[in-house]
C-alpha cells in the first residue's frame, strides 16, 4: 500500500470540502497490513513545514491498542508548540509475528513511513525527532543506532529517514534489564521477554542481542536528552531499581558511556517521579519531556 496515493485521495476530499488540511486532530495511516502496523499522523495548524516528532510508547516491550493511546494527549501539546507527531504503532514481543525480528523491523519501517508521508504533508524530515518512554525509550535508541547495523541483519531496514535528536523518558535501553529479577523475586514484566525479542536464547543468538543493544553501537551521533525519575536512575549505589522491579544493582550508566564515547546529552533528574507520569499532563514527567523536544528544537524559552 502507498501511503502517499491514500494521502493525496485524503486530502483531496478535504480540499473538496473545503475544510483545513493541516487542522486535523488525527490521520491513521497504516505502513504494513497488520493491524499493528499504523501510526497517528497530527498536525498543528498552518501552513509548515513543521517539525516532527515521533512518539514510542512503553509498555514492557509489549503492544496493544490501548498503549498508543498513552501519547494522545502530549501529541496535541506538540501540535500546539507548532511540531507534528507521529504516534507510531508496533508490533511488540508477544504479538503475532512481532518479537525477532518483527518488531525491530516495524520499528524500522514505521518510522521511515515519513519518507512518503512528507511527499503529502508539510513535515519537515531534516527535524525528525524520536520521544520513547520506558521500553518506548529503548526502541527510540535502537532507532538512532540502527543505521550501523550489517545489511545482511533480519532486523535491518535500510534507512529513508534518520532521527536528528532522541529524548528518552524513564527507559532502560539495556536489555539485560528487560528479564532481570525484582526483590519479590518477580520477573521485571511479570514474563520473559527477551528471548522473543532476540530470537531465542541469549547464549544461542548473541549476535542478534548484540544488534538490539544500543549502548553497544555507541556514538549515535545525534544529540540526546535523558529524562528519568531517581526511582530508575541509579543516584547512589547499591540500591534496587524500578521501585523493587529490578535488583540489578550496577547497570551501564548510560549518559557517562554517551559522554565518553563523543555524543551529547543533557541529563533532567527528576525526583520520586512516577513512571506513568511522564505521559500524564500536568506532571513534571511530561512537562519535562515537552521541554526536552522544545530544547533539540531550538524553541525553549528557558
Amino acid at each position: 500500500m502507498k501511503i502517499a496515493r491514500k494521502l493525496f485521495v485524503l486530502t483531496f476530499t478535504l480540499i473538496a470540502l473545503g475544510l483545513p488540511v493541516c487542522t486535523l486532530a488525527q490521520i491513521k495511516i497504516s505502513y504494513g497490513p497488520d493491524p499493528l502496523q499504523y501510526g497517528e499522523l497530527s498536525l498543528p495548524a498552518g501552513a509548515g513545514p513543521f517539525p516532527v516528532v515521533t512518539l514510542l510508547h512503553g509498555g514492557c516491550w509489549r503492544s496493544s491498542e490501548r498503549m498508543i493511546e498513552n501519547y494522545r494527549v502530549m501529541s496535541k501539546a506538540m501540535n500546539e508548540h507548532g511540531i507534528a507527531t507521529w504516534n507510531l504503532q508496533y508490533r511488540g514481543a508477544t504479538n503475532p509475528g512481532g518479537g525477532w525480528p518483527g518488531t525491530w523491523q516495524d520499528l524500522g519501517n514505521g518510522f521511515d513511513a515519513l519518507k512518503e508521508i512528507g511527499e503529502s504533508y508539510p513535515v519537515d524530515l531534516q527535524q525528525a525527532v524520536v520521544v520513547g518512554h520506558s521500553s518506548g525509550g529503548h526502541f527510540g535508541a535502537w532507532l538512532a543506532m540502527r543505521s550501523q547495523l550489517p545489511p545482511n541483519s533480519e532486523i535491518y531496514v535500510e534507512p529513508q529517514v534518520s532521527p536528528v535528536a532522541l529524548v528518552i523518558t524513564d527507559a532502560y535501553i539495556n536489555p539485560l534489564m528487560i528479564d532481570s529479577i525484582g526483590e519479590t523475586g518477580e520477573i521485571y514484566c511479570g514474563e520473559p521477554l527477551l528471548e522473543k525479542l532476540v530470537g531465542g536464547s541469549v547464549e544461542d543468538n548473541i549476535d542478534n542481542f548484540l544488534q538490539i543493544s544500543p549502548l553497544e553501537w555507541l556514538p549515535w551521533g545525534i544529540p540526546q536528552e535523558y529524562v528519568v525519575s531517581t526511582y530508575r536512575y541509579p543516584v547512589s549505589l547499591p540500591r534496587v531499581l524500578a521501585q523493587g522491579k529490578t535488583s540489578m544493582r550496577t547497570p551501564p550508566d548510560y549518559p557517562a558511556l554517551a559522554v565518553i564515547a563523543g555524543d551529547e546529552i543533557n541529563v533532567r533528574l527528576i525526583s520520586n517521579e512516577s513512571h506513568g507520569a511522564f505521559y500524564t499532563q500536568g506532571s513534571r514527567g511530561y512537562n519535562a519531556t515537552i521541554s526536552a523536544v522544545l530544547r533539540l528544537l531550538g524553541k525553549a524559552t528557558e
